[in-house]
């Protein structure tokens, strides 16, 4: 229990009950899966965990001071976590000026960013534009957001974000790397990156006015599972294959009948979604044949790797998921993203040292989500 916050909230002497505790709960900062967590706590187990369900069995209770920080920190901790999400777009050629179509609009960047429509956000630093090398280009920033939860802890969070645009030489595809760690952050990339390839458009950079994002629906079923399981097996720097310890599954519900099948049966009518966690889940019986993939959808993925990288050698958790996939209606425009959830590396290392190997996984990472999606993409 952090006593940063435990001290804020003042949680020994003041908790949330009744209506102030279903707003709380309401609030897009606080996932569905967290709300689930803390009812489990209380001996509650719930089929179905949409937060219509749970919301109201919660804030009929009180809860403990150590379950309402625990909800806050956990909360705080996933939106503060960098996640990246991979974008690219063709270049018109192999020397086309890109670079002069970003300083052109390096001075208008906040004026592109939409902030009325993004409630209790400003920004602690403007945008701004730079440049290391003739081949790569950074947009960085940082927002203060007014916390969801103000009236609870009267305070507010700091996010920062990044833009990574890179061109491999000689390429015609440029790279583009949206970093950030809110909902808010990532829709003022969107934005950033969307006026970004309509200026290219208009400059004759590119023939494409909309980046090429790793969606839901950039694969067929098959693949989509594969690409994720291909990532938990090994990204290049990994010593053995990588073990799943949390897996979200929904029921494909394009798919009417499950076959008569017990490995894939037991899906039929019991779930829409389904959370499994533990030490390795790699061999459940749904991902041991391929001819179980086309009945079920993987939302997300946490595997454990161990890696070596030249003489230093670690662990570390990833997060592979396609956000927004709670709403089966918007699942096929949902994103792929990914984040480094914990890393340690063994033995005194300098942070220099740690900062340089978690660079070069980040790196390895990314070549790999490229390679397979590449791979395992629908062709156009």
């Amino acid at each position: 229990m952090s006593e940063t916050i435990k001290e804020k909230v003042d949680a020994d002497n003041w908790l949330p009950y009744g209506e102030q505790l279903r707003i709380l709960l309401g609030s897009d900062h606080i996932s569905y899966g967290e709300v689930a967590t803390v009812l489990r706590g209380k001996g509650v187990f719930c089929s179905n965990t949409e937060k219509s369900n749970t919301i109201p069995i919660l804030s009929t209770s009180i809860l403990r001071p150590f379950e309402f920080v625990s909800l806050l920190e956990a909360s705080i901790s996933r939106e503060t976590r960098p996640k990246e999400q991979p974008q690219d777009i063709k270049l018109a050629s192999d020397s086309a000026n890109w670079q002069n179509s970003v300083k052109a609009l390096a001075g208008e960047l906040v004026g592109l960013v939409h902030l009325d429509g993004i409630p209790g956000v400003t920004f602690a630093s403007n945008p701004s534009v730079s440049f290391s090398g003739p081949n790569s280009a950074a947009i960085e920033y940082a927002i203060n957001r007014t916390d969801y939860s103000q009236d609870l802890l009267g305070r507010d969070l700091n996010f920062f974000a990044k833009i990574l645009i890179e061109q491999k030489a000689g390429s015609l595809t440029l790279k583009i790397l949206s970093q950030h760690s809110s909902k808010e952050t990532g829709k003022i990339n969107d934005q950033l990156v969307r006026s970004l390839t309509q200026k290219f458009k208009i400059d004759g950079v590119s023939d494409n006015s909309e980046p090429r994002k790793i969606l839901f629906k950039s694969f067929d079923n098959k693949n989509r599972i594969l690409f994720l399981l291909k990532l938990a097996a090994e990204f290049g720097v990994n010593k053995g294959l990588g073990i799943i310890v949390d897996v979200n599954i929904r029921r494909n519900e394009f798919k009417e009948a499950l076959p008569d099948d017990p490995g894939i049966k037991w899906m039929e009518g019991t779930m829409r979604n389904l959370k499994i966690d533990g030490d390795k889940l790699n061999d459940i019986s749904i991902f041991s044949s391929e001819d179980y993939f086309e009945y079920f959808f993987i939302t997300k993925l946490v595997v454990e790797y161990e890696f070596e990288i030249a003489q230093n050698s670690g662990t570390c958790t990833l997060i592979y998921s396609f956000d927004k996939t709670r709403n089966f209606a918007r699942i096929m425009s949902a994103p792929f993203t990914y984040s480094i959830d914990k890393f340690t590396i063994k033995g005194n290392t300098s942070s220099k040292v740690s900062n340089s190997v978690k660079n070069e996984l980040a790196a390895k990472i990314r070549s790999k989500i490229d390679d397979l999606f590449a791979e395992l993409m629908i062709k156009d």
